[in-house]
């Protein structure tokens, strides 16, 4: 599977199509949670997704619902027991209860039956052909699409099957490990150092600024509105300025090597609040939770999830686990968390290996994924 996004030249018709239909499937998520909700209340029994799409035919007589795709109306309930099933298994630790959209929120809706003319046109059930951009050539068939309301304009990402991986060097001697970090976007096994470019950074006294000026204003106002469009386009272009460099460091990668070696980090978990700490008199003790939500921050900044997949779909991606890889001598094999004397400096205290700690992480998560690599292949020639 790979996805194309695509910027849609649209008539007035077909943008006020486009927003009536986005519209309705808002009001059809918020009839579905209020439904699962007064049912439980009433009757404490629990609504499937499968109970309210039966009930999409009863209201298949309002006009401006009727002209909507079904399984566009299908997707919203699909999106609202997705919402309910990420709450079921994130209430442990958190999880929000699924609220009722918001017209400022819910911006986008799916299509199941989507079809490519040529590579400037594309086609939708009930609206017709929809002008793209000319970008590269989209590969494979067409299985779903959807339309985002963005800032810049109206987008869609068409999901297309029977992709090929075009992978652009054949080498499979080609190989590097990847250490990801904060001072270091990413370190990899031949000593390369690539810079953290801290996009967020850059822009926050910007995005303070313009804060600020949005909580001046009254709420409803023109005014505020304006100063709304203005934040949202300052939040767009903080995340084309991350992407275009992801893609661009991804990219050399690709070139470059057959097989990237990444670590396998869970970075939901990385990003956590740090845990409340008591003492026996049940007094809360400091967490240091102002550091922990500043480390936080620089590693969203980072994005290594989407940088990972953009390599995924460029070229050959192995994932190791991370575990011990930054403790471990890279020459002798020594495990102790005390080799680590610093965030940069690694000496180990069997052999004296003196190295930076991200590059020896490197070479380690090299030698694992090489390890890693030669296990499949013999599974897959057994």
């Amino acid at each position: 599977m790979l996805t194309y996004k695509r910027k849609l030249i649209l008539t007035k018709e077909q943008e006020q199509q486009i927003n009536s239909w986005i519209g309705a499937c808002r009001v059809v998520y918020n009839m579905g949670l209020e439904i699962r909700i007064t049912t439980y209340k009433n009757l404490k029994k629990s609504v499937s997704k499968f109970e309210l799409m039966r009930q999409l035919t009863d209201i298949k007589d309002i006009e401006w619902i009727k002209d909507v795709p079904a399984q566009s109306l299908q997707n919203a309930i699909e999106r609202l027991d997705i919402s309910y099933k990420n709450f079921y298994k994130t209430c442990h630790s958190g999880g929000g209860f699924p609220k009722f959209a918001n017209k400022k929120k819910y911006k986008s809706i799916l299509f199941k039956e989507v079809s490519l003319i040529g590579n400037n046109f594309i086609r939708l059930p009930k609206i017709g052909n929809i002008k793209i951009f000319k970008d590269a050539l989209i590969q494979g068939t067409p299985k779903i699409a959807i339309i985002k309301k963005e800032p810049t304009g109206y987008f869609i990402c068409i999901v297309c099957d029977n992709i090929n991986k075009n992978i652009q060097n054949p080498d499979e001697s080609q190989v590097i490990g990847l250490d990801m970090g904060v001072k270091h976007f990413c370190i990899d096994s031949d000593e390369n150092f690539y810079t953290n470019p801290r996009i967020f950074q850059q822009y926050e006294r910007k995005l303070r600024i313009e804060n600020r000026s949005l909580a001046r204003k009254k709420k409803g106002s023109n005014s505020w509105k304006r100063q709304c469009r203005r934040l949202a386009l300052l939040h767009h272009k903080i995340s084309n300025v991350r992407k275009d460099y992801l893609h661009k460091l991804s990219t050399d990668f690709a070139k470059n090597y057959n097989t990237v070696f990444t670590e396998d980090l869970k970075i939901v978990n990385m990003s956590k609040r740090a845990k409340l700490k008591q003492d026996e008199n049940g007094k809360f003790l400091p967490n240091h939770q102002a550091q922990k939500s500043g480390l936080n921050k620089a590693i969203l900044d980072c994005g290594w999830g989407l940088f990972r997949d953009m390599l995924e779909y460029k070229t050959n991606v192995i994932r190791v686990n991370p575990k011990y890889t930054s403790q471990t001598c890279n020459e002798c094999g020594y495990k102790d968390s005390e080799n680590r004397i610093s965030q940069s400096k690694f000496e180990c205290k069997c052999c004296g290996y003196t190295s930076n700690a991200d590059f020896n992480a490197a070479k380690n998560i090299l030698g694992e994924g090489i390890a890693l690599k030669r296990q499949r292949e013999a599974l897959v020639c057994a």
